[in-house]
C-alpha cells in the first residue's frame, strides 16, 4: 500500500459487505420483537417431528426437550447476527486492503470475489436455526456446513491465507528492491 490516499474497495464487494449488514440487523430486529413467536414456531416444528428429537410422549420430558430446541434455535439466528456483522466490517476491511495493494487488476478482482463470495458463510447459521426444529441438530447442522460452512467459510479461510501470503511476499520483494511499502 502507498502512503497517499487509500482507494475505495470495489463498488460490488461493499454492496455485498451492506446487503449481509442488512440480513444481520433483520435478524436482529426479528430476534428482539419476535422473539416469543420464533420460539414457538420452533416447538411447534420439533413436535412436528418427534424422532428427530426423540419425544419420549412423556410431556415433562418432552418439555425440557423441546424449550432446549427452541432456545438453541433462537441462538442459531443471534450467532448469523453477529457473524453477519462481524464478517461484512472485516469483509470490507480486506477489501480496502487489497485496492491498495500493487497486486495486479486480475490478482485484486479474483481476491475480492474470492473473499465476497465468504460473505456467504453466516447464512449457515440461519440455515441451522430454520432447519433444526425439523431436521434436528445434527442434521441441521451437517446441511449448513454442506450448503454455507465448508464452501464459503472454506473459500474466506484460504482467500484470507492468500492474501496474507501474497501481500507478505510483495513486501519482501519490496523490501529487497529498496521501494518503500
Amino acid at each position: 500500500m502507498s502512503a497517499g490516499a487509500l482507494k475505495a474497495p470495489p463498488g460490488l464487494g461493499v454492496l455485498a459487505c451492506l446487503l449481509l449488514f442488512g440480513f444481520g440487523e433483520l435478524s436482529g430486529a426479528l430476534q428482539g420483537g419476535y422473539r416469543q413467536e420464533i420460539h414457538q414456531y420452533a416447538i411447534a416444528r420439533a413436535q412436528a417431528h418427534p424422532a428427530a428429537h426423540q419425544l419420549t410422549g412423556v410431556e415433562d420430558i418432552d418439555q425440557v426437550i423441546l424449550e432446549r430446541v427452541a432456545d438453541r434455535s433462537l441462538a442459531r439466528v443471534h450467532t448469523f447476527h453477529l457473524h453477519s456483522h462481524g464478517l461484512g466490517l472485516v469483509t470490507i476491511i480486506l477489501l480496502t486492503v487489497l485496492a491498495n495493494t500493487g497486486f495486479s487488476p486480475r490478482t485484486r478482482a479474483a481476491l475480492s470475489l474470492w473473499v465476497s463470495l465468504g460473505l456467504l458463510y453466516p447464512f449457515g447459521w440461519l440455515t441451522l436455526a430454520w432447519t433444526l426444529p425439523s431436521l434436528g441438530e445434527a442434521a441441521a447442522f451437517q446441511l449448513a456446513e454442506r450448503l454455507f460452512f465448508i464452501p464459503f467459510g472454506g473459500a474466506y479461510l484460504l482467500a484470507v491465507g492468500a492474501l496474507i501470503v501474497l501481500y507478505a511476499t510483495d513486501l519482501i520483494k519490496q523490501r529487497r528492491e529498496g521501494t518503500p511499502p
